[in-house]
């Protein structure tokens, strides 16, 4: 049998967004290699009591592929801990070839991602029937820059959804972006400094107030009209509409 990693999603932060078999690995766990810049260490220890910690922040991808491998080797739950989901805007895919070019098989656990848990803190929905049917994930190109034609600019339109990460310490800058493209100052902006964790705060405004908020790592936004609907009915539960489970 060949060893194992097993790549979580730890959500926003909050230990109770965090999946069952997540969870259960995590307290099966000897050995977690986690990312501290953005999972609090605090709450580690409680979701993983046995396991020795490691954080991953100071490190480079050949030293976390390297450290993995070993402890892999040496038996036992071992787990690569992503803050989010590991699909998104992590390293899930170099670490996932590094490990199997090592004869390591990577099993995943999805995780809640931020933009996800803002919505449901502030109980509203990223799409909405007649207004909004997309969403399209983005960042601002700032030390990394982004493939043409996927940057925040190129995909506002009306009735998408943007939910845009690792842009936090540029508001001024996304928000003007955002204008230029041609979206309204009015455009709802639903924003989130560490959700899910010590110190959240989250609040609605729109473009013309993004440009006020201060600059902070660690921030997600969620911007369009689907923030702002109300009175919109889905068809499927509508008394005319019929389907298979209901004629």
């Amino acid at each position: 049998m060949r060893p194992v990693v097993h790549v979580v999603g730890g959500g926003p932060g909050d230990p109770e967004l965090l999946t069952v078999r997540g969870a259960r690995l995590l307290q099966e766990a000897r050995f977690v290699l986690y990312t501290g810049s953005l999972f609090p260490e605090e709450v580690l220890k409680g979701l993983a009591p046995r396991a020795e910690l490691l954080d991953s922040k100071g490190m480079v991808l050949e030293e976390i592929v390297q450290r993995l491998a070993q402890e892999a080797g040496r038996g036992g739950v071992v787990v690569r801990l992503h803050s989010g989901d590991p699909g998104l805007y992590g390293t899930l895919l170099e670490e996932k070839e590094g490990l199997e070019a090592l004869g390591v098989e990577v099993a995943v656990v999805p995780g809640v991602t931020a933009a996800f848990a803002l919505a449901a803190r502030a109980g509203l929905s990223l799409t909405a029937p007649e207004v909004a049917q997309a969403v399209a994930f983005t960042r601002l190109g700032v030390r990394t820059p982004v493939p043409p034609g996927q940057d925040p600019a190129s995909l506002a339109r009306p009735g998408l959804t943007l939910a845009l990460y690792l842009s936090g310490m540029h508001p001024k800058r996304l928000a003007r972006e955002l204008r230029e493209a041609g979206l309204p100052p009015d455009t709802p902006v639903l924003y989130g400094h560490r959700v899910g964790q010590a110190g959240e705060e989250v609040g609605l405004t729109d473009l013309a107030g993004l440009e006020g908020l201060p600059p902070r790592d660690t921030t997600v936004f969620l911007v369009g009209e689907a923030l702002r609907a109300r009175g919109k009915r889905s068809r499927l539960y509508e008394p005319s509409f019929k389907h298979r489970y209901r004629r």
